[in-house]
């Protein structure tokens, strides 16, 4: 079998939008979570790996469960939709506006 792709730029259809945790905003914390994420054929993320932690659990989590809720356009190579991996960047820092719900 063929492994996947490792594509170097993914475009959303519906961008990753993380939830700040409440007490990771208490407690400060903040970084930059790297996820390996699978993107199957209609652009879902299949699989969701963590590839460098943000040194933070909560935002970890945040940041797989933001990826797992978004919609990637597929990877085409030859015209047809493949399976490809992608490393997707989440940040979260204090002074930027993020979503709360």
């Amino acid at each position: 079998t063929v492994l996947p792709k490792l594509i170097s730029a993914v475009e959303y259809i519906r961008q990753p939008l993380p939830q700040y945790p409440l007490a990771s905003r208490r407690l400060r914390e903040e970084g930059l979570v790297m996820l390996r994420v699978l993107i199957d054929e209609r652009g879902k993320a299949v699989r969701i790996d963590l590839h460098r932690s943000s040194g933070h659990e909560r935002l970890d989590r945040a940041a797989c469960d933001a990826v797992a809720r978004a919609q990637f356009n597929p990877y085409i190579e030859d015209g047809v939709a493949q399976l490809a991996f992608a490393l997707v960047p989440i940040e979260f820092t204090l002074n930027q506006r993020v979503a709360q719900r």
